[in-house]
């Protein structure tokens, strides 16, 4: 299966800094096969969260898997020698994973149609963002509406 992020979006995300930072290769660029490895172990992992609702491969991929399996990466790559996950890292892989187990339990919405190639129409269903299915009310968003 595709990842569902690729280097490039984690580069874009974190920064090449970061990257280098956990996956050090030659000539001051992050190891271009550990750091697609988090990718590819991050998409299988999704996978297996969207197998249960949805065909796979999907022929759609929403900008929120992308989100998530990022972060999941992200985490991933944070492992391993003397490195620790900061607090960051940690709750957004957390908050990512809990969105997925909502999407397999069918409590939020990848806002795919039945055959994942459109944006359900009138399915009469409620799509979540991550903020939302972490605990992140409309009424909190709204009171922080214009804050910067």
């Amino acid at each position: 299966m595709p990842a569902y992020c690729t280097p490039a979006d984690l580069e874009a995300r974190f920064g090449l800094a970061e990257l280098f930072q956990l996956a050090p290769g030659a000539a001051g660029a992050p190891d271009a096969v550990r750091v697609q490895r988090a990718c590819d172990d991050a998409g299988d992992l999704v996978d297996g969260y969207l197998r249960p609702r949805h065909t796979l491969p999907l022929s759609t991929v929403p900008r929120i898997l992308v989100q998530l399996s990022a972060a999941i990466a992200r985490y991933d790559l944070h492992l391993g020698g003397d490195r620790q996950p900061t607090d960051q890292v940690v709750k957004a892989r957390d908050q990512a994973l809990a969105f997925l187990r909502d999407v397999a339990s069918g409590k939020a919405d990848l806002g795919l149609g039945p055959d994942a190639t459109d944006p359900a129409e009138d399915a009469g269903g409620v799509i979540l963002q991550a903020g939302e299915a972490a605990g992140v009310t409309f009424a909190d968003r709204d009171e922080f509406r214009g804050w910067r």
